[in-house]
């Protein structure tokens, strides 16, 4: 009978250990928007930034490794979706490009976006040239391992179920993302841009959860990045 019931309560322990990971990562994100658009910390937001980006980082793995002891894993692309994820991340990439070229004035004004970027000297073209590198590269792997692999996976112990998991793990992943684009958008291009967004994480959760690799669903996220700074470059700098 006592066996029974330590068996029973497994699963709410496991649970709730997921819940707490995913809390302490999820608020993450959030974290470094809020001290950077909408406090506007100068030197306070860059080294929040470093630090939240240290934390999304090295927090899924030790929680991985030493809460969970779990085994260590690089995400292997052994169920392929290559195809599946570059087909989907150009169709994304045509629908970003297609919503500026008939609402770009609609959503963002060049001037408004220009005072944002202009403290970081991100409108010159040798540091907007290294930002979207980091953010094409670096960055959007580090987001499929914290929003897919941790995130999304973390959910889905919680909550269970595929479509529960994507449709909440997208709105963890677009939150972060509205409170920055609210800061030099229009309401208008805030909800679509949001839209959207929610709409690329559903489909980035999806890859993952289809083909159980990160790498697999970055090739989407890349491809969505690339026209995101495409668009940002051509405002900034012209082609």
């Amino acid at each position: 009978m006592v066996d029974e019931f330590i068996e029973a309560r497994k699963p709410l322990a496991w649970n709730s250990t997921a819940l707490l990971g995913l809390c302490l990562v999820a608020i993450a994100p959030t974290v470094s928007v809020v001290t950077g658009f909408v406090f506007e910390a100068g030197l306070i937001a860059i080294l929040v930034f470093i630090l939240t980006k240290m934390w999304l980082f090295g927090l899924p793995a030790f929680w991985h490794l030493k809460v969970e002891k779990k085994p260590i894993s690089w995400s292997p692309p052994n169920r392929g979706g290559w195809g599946v994820s570059l087909a989907l991340g150009l169709g994304i990439m045509v629908v970003i490009i297609t919503a500026y070229l008939l609402l770009g004035e609609m959503m963002i004004q060049k001037q408004t976006l220009l005072e944002l970027l202009e403290p970081v000297g991100l409108t010159k073209p040798g540091r907007l040239a290294g930002a979207i590198l980091f953010w094409v590269f670096i960055n959007s792997v580090l987001e499929e391992y914290v929003f897919r692999w941790f995130i999304t996976s973390k959910i889905e112990e919680v909550c269970g179920g595929k479509w529960r998991s994507i449709f909440l793990s997208s709105g963890v992943f677009t939150l972060h993302h509205s409170i920055a684009l609210m800061m030099f958008i229009s309401p208008l291009g805030t909800l679509i841009a949001s839209l959207g967004v929610f709409i690329g994480g559903a489909i980035f959760s999806w890859i993952y959860l289809q083909y159980r690799s990160v790498w697999v669903a970055w090739v989407a996220h890349a491809c969505a990045d690339v026209a995101v700074f495409g668009v940002a470059w051509h405002m900034i700098i012209g082609f």
